[in-house]
């Protein structure tokens, strides 16, 4: 259970750094506080390219003089930069051009908390779960931390049919963990990932090493390569063809000063390019370190997921400075990069200990019931991919 216990650890080391802006420090900012699992899910070979997204010219205003939670709405930057609409290669389950897929977690309790909170909302097009590579724990069954958080990738598939599962694995430097992957200690964990997403009919968004260059992974950039391209070798062979590769970066000063593109495993095994965005977003930019995450994955023609983010700050009753200092700026920046995915943590971050001394808050939508409907009348949009029958379709799946 070390991979556990390592995994709530990095909460605390993640919340280092804040960017603001062009990179200014100023305060903690976010790590994801999941759980790690088990076995890893693996995917065929990348399609080949795909099409320019086209972008998208907005969606207008909603806003009116009698309707507050529509000029909330109406702050949100709808502008979309012509530089971040491109052809994609290499990559598959991408949604159409000017769509976004809308994914939240990140734990079962989570989860269960906001569908129980918003019942009569659209349900998300997907859910965050998280697992790690020593066992294939949280897949087809439920892994519960020692704070007693749980994750169950199974339980999600099967609670909500016509959505797809974002999954974060925990692979990290420490203890040997990225090394003995990469010198096939954990072929066999793999290999069950791989029958077992095999059984599922719905796409995976797989996160390995999430987070590779955050100083609390501590990840050599060659060990993780290896390791990657291992996991990614090893789910082909064995016919896996329902994931998509995700390659997702930390957004903040990196371990030992390493750039980016050191832990690159190249375009053949990276379908997706992804960024944490946590306090990032109380600035109007992702700051200097996200802005290079989406030029690297503009140079590379990859499409951008916001794999984990939230206003760590809280959400508070009475109180819309979140939706102002916060998701204003996040949502204007999806439109704005044309990212293609985002993935919501909807969780109080006061429940992990370890994260205690970084002050996050509660930052859950149903604290405040004027963000929360702002919140979903932004998301009810036809831009936001959300469960649907059509949903695998739009993303180029099919059994």
């Amino acid at each position: 259970m070390r991979y556990l216990v390592g995994f709530v650890l990095a909460l605390a080391l993640v919340g280092a750094v804040r960017l603001i802006g062009c990179g200014e420090t100023e305060g903690p900012m976010g790590g994801n506080g999941g759980e790690a699992g088990a076995g890893g899910t693996a995917g065929a070979g990348g399609t080949g390219g795909v099409g320019g997204d086209g972008g998208t010219a907005g969606d207008g205003g909603v806003g009116g003089d009698d309707d507050p939670i529509a000029d909330l709405v109406d702050k949100i930057r709808t502008e979309v930069d012509p530089a971040f609409v491109y052809a994609y290669e290499q990559t598959k389950f991408v949604p159409p051009a000017g769509k976004t897929l809308l994914i939240v977690g990140q734990t079962l309790e989570d989860i269960n908390e906001y569908t129980a909170d918003f019942p009569d909302e659209p349900t998300a097009g997907g859910w965050a779960a998280y697992w790690g590579i020593p066992s294939t724990d949280g897949l087809a069954t439920t892994a519960v931390s020692e704070y007693g958080y749980s994750q169950n990738h199974q339980e999600l598939v099967v609670r909500f049919p016509n959505t797809v599962l974002q999954s974060g694995l925990w692979m990290v430097g420490m203890w040997g963990v990225a090394k003995d992957t990469a010198n096939g200690v954990y072929d066999d964990v793999i290999r069950e990932f791989s029958t077992w997403a095999k059984t599922i009919n719905c796409p995976i968004y797989l996160r390995i090493g999430y987070e590779f260059d955050g100083p609390h992974n501590q990840l050599e950039p060659e060990e993780y390569k290896e390791a990657y391209k291992r996991f990614v070798d090893i789910t082909r062979e064995e016919g896996v063809n329902n994931v998509a590769f995700v390659w997702h970066s930390y957004a903040a000063p990196p371990y030992k000063g390493y750039a980016l593109g050191s832990w690159y495993p190249g375009d053949d095994y990276v379908d997706w390019v992804a960024v944490s965005l946590f306090g990032h977003m109380y600035g109007p930019d992702p700051g200097l370190y996200g802005d290079a995450v989406f030029d690297f994955a503009k140079t590379h023609k990859k499409p951008v997921m916001v794999a984990e983010s939230s206003p760590i700050y809280g959400i508070f009753d009475g109180d819309v400075r979140s939706w102002n200092t916060w998701f204003v700026n996040y949502f204007s920046l999806a439109y704005e990069r044309n990212i293609k995915a985002i993935s919501f943590i909807n969780t109080d971050w006061r429940q992990y200990p370890p994260v205690a001394p970084l002050d996050w808050q509660d930052a859950r939508l149903q604290n405040n019931e004027t963000v929360a409907e702002a919140w979903f009348m932004e998301t009810a949009k036809d831009r936001y991919l959300k469960q649907s029958p059509q949903l695998f379709e739009q993303l180029g799946f099919g059994p």
